[in-house]
Parts: structure tokens; C-alpha cells; sequence
């Protein structure tokens, strides 16, 4: 099995709960891995920031260019909070794709996050 692929090809399976819980531990370094790879995926996943807040996240989609599952996983860090999130959407063609963080966004938005 390829190291890049072995998420979407093999038995792994992870919830929404079970995601979020593991991305506030990786917000606030609290994963069993040295703090300096920590720092540097928290770099990586940076997309957007504001005055007082911060936007992490990371897109996925199973199956893709074809029809199936879209994600949008990530954080908000806003003052001293953190706001973990998971979106799912079903992907039934490329243009569905860009919806995962409109909605995503659009949700956070709502709830007063961003």
C-alpha cells in the first residue's frame, strides 16, 4: 500500500467526532509527537487569518475525480479558543468540490466563529 494513499485504499476509518477531538489536540500540541512537528503541520494547514482569529484546514475527497465523499476538517483559532470542525458532503461531480468550505465557511460564519 502506498504511504500517500492509505487513508482512502485501506481499512482506516476515523468519525467526525473522533477527527475533531484529534485536531483540537493538534491546535493545542497536545498530540503524542514532538512539539516541533506539531508547530510544523499547524504551519502547513494555515489558510486564512483575521484580526483575531486563525482558519486551519485541510480538504479531502474519496474516490476523487469521481463521485464520493468530500471533507473539509480543520480549526478556528480565535483569542485563547480553538474551534475544531468536520464537514462531509457527497461528491457527485468536480464541481461539488469547492461547496466543502462555502459551506464550511458559510456554517462557521453562522455560529459566530469567523
Amino acid at each position: 500500500m502506498n504511504v500517500d494513499s492509505f487513508w482512502l485504499e485501506g481499512p482506516l476509518e476515523i468519525s467526525a467526532i473522533e477527527q475533531t477531538r484529534f485536531l483540537a489536540r493538534l491546535a493545542q500540541g497536545k498530540l503524542p509527537v514532538h512539539e516541533d512537528i506539531q508547530k510544523s503541520v499547524r504551519e502547513i494547514v494555515l489558510l486564512e487569518q483575521g484580526k483575531n482569529w486563525q482558519l486551519y484546514g485541510k480538504t479531502g475527497w474519496e474516490n476523487a475525480p469521481g463521485r464520493g465523499i468530500g471533507w473539509w476538517v480543520g480549526w478556528v483559532q480565535k483569542y485563547d479558543r480553538v474551534y475544531a470542525f468536520a464537514l462531509n458532503i457527497d461528491i457527485q461531480e468536480a464541481s461539488d468540490a469547492s461547496r466543502r468550505i462555502d459551506i464550511g465557511k458559510a456554517s462557521l460564519q453562522a455560529l459566530g466563529v469567523l
